[in-house]
């Protein structure tokens, strides 16, 4: 592994999570389709972590989730946390062990990123009886179909710096 781009790829990650962030809040979040939005950090960490060593994924995907858990409005504590590392580390394992079409590995690490975010609020939802099964799998079908599309914007941003800077 090369640590000497270690440093600067992250730093240029977080700058490219920073944009992306600042799209989420300022666009995205006003965007209500279906009455739902579109969501993008679960898709950024699983991104970052198909391509990344699996160590130093799981350490920014773990930062990431702290900071989401600070600024956003998690459903419990540690919520972002957890979930983005537990993403990271699958995203990891189906990088390295089952695809390897770069895109399509995106593709798939980000859906079962999302799929993971949306059954964690499932769960909870349910758990604490604000939503019934079915109608919470009803909304994150609809933030499914509206984020998905956005992939090509994160794999598009992040690819120049995995290349960069790359890993080995």
């Amino acid at each position: 592994m090369n640590q000497r781009n270690a440093f600067p790829r992250w730093l240029f990650y977080a700058g490219a999570a920073i944009l992306l962030l600042l799209l989420q809040s300022l666009v995205l979040n006003r965007l209500r389709i279906w009455g739902v939005h579109p969501f993008l950090p679960p898709m950024m960490v699983a991104v970052a972590a198909s391509w990344e060593d699996r160590q130093e994924s799981l350490w920014a995907a773990a930062v990431f989730g702290v900071i989401c858990d600070l600024t956003l409005h998690p459903p419990i504590p540690c919520f972002y946390t957890v979930l983005f590392t537990a993403a990271a580390f699958l995203s990891g394992l189906i990088a390295a062990h089952w695809i390897a079409s770069v895109f399509f590995c995106a593709a798939v690490t980000s859906l079962v990123a999302l799929l993971l975010d949306g059954a964690f609020h499932i769960l909870i939802l349910t758990y604490r009886g604000v939503s019934d099964l079915g109608a919470a799998a009803l909304i994150l079908g609809r933030e499914l179909l509206l984020t998905l599309p956005l992939l090509p914007l994160v794999y598009f941003l992040f690819r120049p710096i995995h290349r960069r800077f790359p890993a080995d």
